[in-house]
Order: C-alpha cells, then sequence, then structure tokens
C-alpha cells in the first residue's frame, strides 16, 4: 500500500467521501473490524465511484450474514451494543416505509369495498406500530438516560449530541416540513415531486436520529440491566414489526389485485420494489434483535453465535 503512495496516488476529496459514504452503509460491528483498513486500501489506491458503489452493493450480506468472529463471545455486551445499533437504524428505515404506507394507502381513507381485508390490515399495522413505539421507549428510556448522564458528567459534549439526536432530527424535520408544505402546497397537498424531496428527507433525519445513539453505544460501552433490558425490548419491537410487516405486504398485495385503478396499483413495479425494501429491513431487524436476545439471555462465560 505504501508503493502506491509512493508513486503519486492520492485519492481526491470527492473520491474520499464516496468511500465514507459507502463504508457508512456496513453494519457498526464491520466498521469497527474493517472499516480503517479498506479505507486506507482504498485511498491508496485511488478508487473512485466505481470502487464505492461495488463496496456498498456489499454491505447487502454483511448486514444478513454477519461472521461470527465480528462479535466478543466472551462479552455479551459487545454482542448486546451492536445488535441494537443494528436494530436502530434497520427498525428506523422500517417504520419510515410504513409511514410512506399508511401515507399512501390508508390516510387516502381507501379500503375497496367487498375486501374487509384491507382495513384488517390497515388496524394491524396501527396497532403494531403503536406496540412497537412503546415497547421501544420503555425498554430504551432507561439506557437513554443513563448513557446520556455518564457523557454530561464526563463532558462529552459529542456524545450528549449524538444522544439528542432523536429529539433534534425530527423537530428540525418537522419545522421544514411545516415551512416546506405552506410554501409550497396547495388545496391538494404538495406535488408528487415535492412529496418524495419530503419522504426522503424524512429518512434521512430517520436514518440521523438513530444513528446517534448508535454512536453513542460504541464510544461509551454500557453495560448492566439497562444493556440487557433495551435489548430485550429491541427484540419484542422486532417481532411486533415482523406482524406489522405482514398486514403491509397483505395489503399492498391486496390494493394491486382488488383496485389497481387506485394510486400507482396498475404498475406493480413500483409496489414490488417497495415490498422488497420493506421486507429486506424487516429481515434485517429480526436477524440483528435475535441475535441480541441470544447475547442477552447468555450465561455469562458461555460462547453463542
Amino acid at each position: 500500500m505504501r508503493a502506491g503512495r509512493g508513486r503519486g496516488v492520492r485519492p481526491s476529496a470527492s473520491a474520499t467521501l464516496l468511500v465514507r459514504a459507502a463504508l457508512a452503509v456496513y453494519p457498526p460491528s464491520w466498521r469497527a473490524r474493517y472499516g480503517d483498513e479498506v479505507q486506507a486500501l482504498l485511498d491508496d489506491s485511488g478508487g473512485g465511484a466505481v470502487a464505492a458503489a461495488s463496496l456498498a452493493v456489499r454491505a447487502i450480506p454483511a448486514w444478513f450474514w454477519p461472521s461470527r468472529h465480528l462479535y466478543d463471545r466472551m462479552d455479551p455486551s459487545v454482542r448486546m451494543r451492536a445488535s441494537l445499533a443494528t436494530v436502530l437504524i434497520a427498525a428506523s428505515m422500517l417504520a419510515g416505509l410504513g409511514l410512506v404506507f399508511a401515507q399512501l394507502t390508508q390516510l387516502q381513507g381507501y379500503r375497496p369495498a367487498g375486501h374487509p381485508v384491507i382495513g384488517w390490515c390497515y388496524a394491524v399495522f396501527d396497532a403494531a406500530l403503536a406496540f412497537s413505539a412503546l415497547a421501544a421507549a420503555g425498554g430504551g428510556l432507561p439506557l437513554w438516560l443513563l448513557m446520556l448522564r455518564r457523557a454530561h458528567r464526563e463532558l462529552r459534549p459529542r456524545d450528549s449530541a449524538c444522544l439528542l439526536a432523536p429529539v433534534i432530527a425530527p423537530a428540525v424535520y418537522l419545522l421544514a416540513l411545516m415551512v416546506t408544505v405552506r410554501s409550497v402546497g396547495g388545496a391538494d397537498g404538495v406535488s408528487p415531486w415535492w412529496f418524495l424531496a419530503v419522504t426522503l428527507a424524512g429518512f434521512a433525519a430517520a436514518g440521523m436520529a438513530a444513528a446517534g445513539p448508535g454512536v453513542a453505544l460504541r464510544r461509551l460501552r454500557p453495560r448492566g440491566s439497562a444493556l440487557r433490558l433495551a435489548t430485550v425490548a429491541a427484540g419484542l419491537v422486532a417481532a411486533v414489526m415482523l406482524i406489522a410487516t405482514a398486514a403491509i405486504v397483505v395489503a399492498v398485495i391486496g390494493l394491486c389485485l382488488w383496485a389497481p385503478g387506485f394510486a400507482g396499483y396498475h404498475d406493480v413495479t413500483v409496489p414490488g420494489v417497495y415490498l422488497v425494501l420493506v421486507v429486506a429491513a424487516a429481515a434485517v431487524t429480526a436477524v440483528s434483535a435475535a441475535r441480541g436476545a441470544r447475547a442477552a439471555f447468555a450465561k455469562p462465560g458461555s460462547r453463542h453465535t
């Protein structure tokens, strides 16, 4: 690698930014083990957009089939923290996708006549989403407060900012949303393009809100009963979100079959891509939560996979 630098190969600022963005989509445990090495390797080779894209694509198996050696088997706390960080991101994306579903179907008041299953799916989705939010708040609040007090006591402003991201990011997004709707909205709301922009901004805000506590988990390394409670709550959230996912899948397929004239359900391409994203987010959430739950109930000193 040093030879590459000796020949004068230097990565551009944009290439370095692309590599960092590609590394950001990997699980926290993978980044902690390989992030610096991969960054240095691509910097030495002067990797650009193609190398960054290839790296980003390879993040998919890292989420679904993480290597066992990435976790410290002798310390369940390491596994729980890594799983929690992953669940935070995946569950946030899944919740965002679920809210898009609600906005484009349920909140439009559409229920195909003669097909009550769509209405049942709406009800199941609402109940699952509400229960998962309560479980996440009840199980995660003690750990969040514990880390926030520690960050404040040890004068760690960066960690405090990361922990406050779930409050700051949604507040900024909602304020920007209100300004946008008032500025460009009409009697029928905003245009489809503005809706897409607002939706993408919402996902970005959700990602920042979830990533903040994940970074704090890695830096503060909490242990004990609060961490275990949050991990068990994450498992419960994942189980309930799987129910919400099933309701979304049934409802979207039903709308494609029974209401092709409603919105964009006459073309199965967009609903199909949407369902792939929903199922992928649900799978990552479930796999990560299950690994964390096994660590939470593992006996001290036991080896688990």
